[in-house]
């Protein structure tokens, strides 16, 4: 039998939706779904979930249980693509534990949540995150990078004006987290990482407002498992995305 990983988007009605997250993002045989939740907090996902899943955040207030389970409900449809599932618990700092020979991230932000998926023997690990496309509050860019990387930020604004790049490099160095601590179970901070992003045109841009690149980070902590994460970014749809792989 042949499996497809999937690549899915849902809204809050079980329609179909345009995926946020573009198809060339995605790495090669991992699966990814969206769910583009309504206004009114809901707890079908959550109550879908196993128990054990569910003891998760079950002291948690209805919002996070439902941010929650939709996050798992996402991981879940795209594990089943692959031919795997089974309960996605939490590790170390957070961290879902996917079943069988699978890794995977999960991301959430207002009004979208997203889970990516792949198999281990082609990906040791896969970050992703999205964020809503608006500037970082005051005083959190400069706490999350040097003066050379926010020098680096300028340049790449010539390129993308009026656009939120403080927030791409932002979400790409969470990215870079998700992806690298299943390695090495310990806290990246984010001086840990020099992280530089590049502008370049996206030929199957959905509006003319999408605008997207690569970027290369360098792990500064010694000793770790990669010295370099390689990326991509897209504003599109009023959402950040950013996605890292590590081969496996």
């Amino acid at each position: 039998m042949i499996i497809s990983a999937p690549y899915v988007a849902v809204g809050f009605d079980d329609s179909d939706r345009i995926p946020v997250v573009p198809r060339d993002l995605i790495p090669a045989d991992a699966g990814l779904v969206e769910y583009h939740p309504g206004r009114i907090i809901d707890l079908a996902h959550y109550d879908e979930l196993d128990e054990e899943e569910r003891r998760i955040v079950g002291a948690a207030v209805d919002s996070r249980k439902a941010e929650f389970g939709d996050g798992r409900w996402c991981a879940h449809r795209a594990l089943r693509g692959l031919g795997v599932d089974g309960p996605i618990l939490r590790g170390d700092k957070g961290r879902p534990l996917f079943p069988g020979p699978v890794t995977g991230t999960i991301s959430h932000t207002r009004g979208l949540r997203v889970a990516l998926v792949g198999r281990t023997d082609r990906w040791r690990s896969l970050g992703l995150d999205v964020e809503v496309a608006q500037r970082l509050p005051d005083g959190v860019l400069s706490a999350v990078s040097s003066p050379l990387e926010r020098r680096s930020l300028q340049r790449a604004a010539q390129r993308a004006p009026g656009r939120s790049l403080g927030t791409v490099l932002f979400s790409a160095k969470e990215a870079v987290y998700k992806a690298w601590f299943p390695l090495v179970g310990r806290f990246l901070d984010f001086d840990e990482v020099e992280l530089h992003l590049d502008v370049s045109p996206r030929d199957d841009a959905a509006s003319a407002d999408e605008v997207g690149g690569g970027w290369h980070a360098r792990v500064l902590s010694q000793p770790s498992p990669v010295p370099t994460i390689e990326g991509h970014w897209v504003i599109r749809d009023g959402f950040v995305v950013t996605v890292c792989a590590i081969p496996g």
